[in-house]
């Protein structure tokens, strides 16, 4: 607005650019003109008042073109004035001519006023082009600021994602194709390449955690890392309290001291609370350095360690299907108790077995990425349970909508015919999945 104040005052200027002086004796010099010509053409009659066309009204007429109404005023009064003069001096019998003197007024403010109204007529046009101008010019500056800005976001997060879900699905895909076997340079390599990209990690090393100690060597690195000292007040305060740490968090204000080098150390920690690993990160964009980033590392970071530890966690006896089960939902309820993440639990049980297989493979076919489906192998009573990480009560409210509605496109019926007993959980922590699902899965064996 500064600007556009500006530039009207440039306008005001430019109205007035032609300097007081000047304007007044261009006015004086050809008023004078006319009645010097005048005088020199017709010596008797200067003024033009007894025939003829009355030259002198060119004066005032240009006058008022020129410069307004009261500049036309200005000079129609000097012509008339004049006109009086000469009268007194010649013969004292001719009287003033008025209709002459009229018209002579006439003339000039007419011309004045259509100047004044086509000048004020500009200025609008004028200022109103101005405001156009000063708005597209901020809103071109506002743009390519945006554009800028948008371009610099695309730079920083190009090739990877910001959703939680996308993250998860791709570590799932990628580490399920190396060895399960415990940590080990392979899939330490790949967990630490995905931190990267999700944390634009510049700098960072994973070192492995055996009996509550720090490896000698780290086992994945990215960047110029440098061996860290197990004495490292911000790796041992990671250690001590099992949690993230970084130098934003309150170990800053717990410690007098911050000699480190370290920016944050996230531990990898499974379901059973086990830390098989550290991930220490010297150096990473400003940008990245904040809560949300790292809130996304620290649960990536324990969605690795569950499965780096997966064969370990339940006996070998249960099967592969239940194994990979009961391993997402310890997950879900860590990360619903410490992140606050959604998820949801979901048992349907058969009225009619033979509709069971049919149904299953559908539910399976429209699974999402996440989602974990398990099935009991009692031939009496057909039990899946379906565990939805991320999952909130208006998704869950969805699935089961969008389920009902395509089991009747497929099978005629709806999903409470189908079903005799569905049910459902939002998880809220582990202990609460793990009682419901062993209830659920009472019910139907007594039945």
């Amino acid at each position: 607005m500064n600007d556009l104040f500006g530039k009207l005052n440039q306008i005001h200027s430019a109205k007035e650019g032609v300097p007081r002086l000047l304007k007044w004796l261009e006015t004086l010099l050809l008023t004078g003109f006319f009645v010097v010509l005048g005088a020199w053409n017709r010596p008797d009659d200067p003024f033009y008042v007894s025939g003829g066309f009355p030259w002198p009204v060119l004066a005032p007429l240009l006058v008022g073109l020129r410069y307004g109404f009261f500049m036309a005023l200005f000079s129609a009064l000097l012509i008339i004035g004049g006109l009086g003069l000469h009268l007194r001096q010649v013969s004292g019998g001719q009287s003033f001519p008025v209709v002459w003197a009229i018209g002579i007024m006439a003339v000039s403010l007419l011309a004045g006023e259509f100047r004044d109204y086509w000048q004020r007529q500009l200025e609008k046009l004028n200022a109103s082009n101005l405001y156009r101008q000063v708005r597209l010019e901020e809103f071109t500056r506002n743009f390519y600021l945006l554009k800028v800005s948008h371009d610099r976001l695309e730079q920083q997060l190009a090739g990877s994602s910001n959703s939680l879900r996308g993250a998860l699905r791709r570590l799932y895909a990628e580490i399920a194709q190396t060895g399960r076997d415990g940590l080990n340079r392979e899939n330490a390599g790949l967990m630490l390449q995905l931190l990267v990209r999700y944390g634009q990690l510049q700098i960072a090393a994973i070192y492995p955690v055996t009996d509550h100690r720090l490896g000698d060597a780290p086992v994945a690195t990215v960047g110029a890392f440098r061996p860290v000292k197990s004495s490292d007040p911000l790796l041992v305060h990671a250690l001590n309290e099992r949690t993230l740490v970084s130098v934003q968090t309150e170990y800053r204000e717990q410690m007098d001291d911050l000699n480190t080098d370290l920016l944050a150390a996230i531990p990898l920690i499974d379901s059973e609370d086990r830390i098989i690993a550290l991930c220490l990160i010297e150096a990473m964009p400003f940008f990245n350095f904040q809560p949300k980033s790292l809130r996304l590392l620290a649960i990536l970071a324990g969605h690795m360690a569950d499965m780096v530890q997966e064969h370990q966690a339940f006996p070998a006896e249960a099967s592969q299907e239940w194994r990979h089960f009961h391993l997402q939902l310890a997950r879900a309820g860590r990360d619903a108790e410490q992140f606050g993440l959604p998820a949801a639990l979901v048992g349907l049980e058969f009225h009619d077995t033979r509709q069971a297989t049919t149904i299953t493979e559908h539910i399976r076919k429209i699974r999402r990425g996440l989602d974990v489906v398990v099935e009991t192998g009692d031939p009496a009573v057909q039990q899946v349970v379906i565990l939805m990480p991320l999952t909130d009560e208006l998704g869950l409210a969805g699935y089961l909508q969008r389920l009902n509605d395509e089991l009747r496109e497929t099978l005629g019926e709806s999903l409470h015919n189908q079903l005799s007993l569905p049910d459902s959980v939002l998880i809220n922590d582990r202990q609460q999945a793990d009682d419901w699902l062993q209830r659920f899965l009472r019910n139907g064996t007594d039945r």
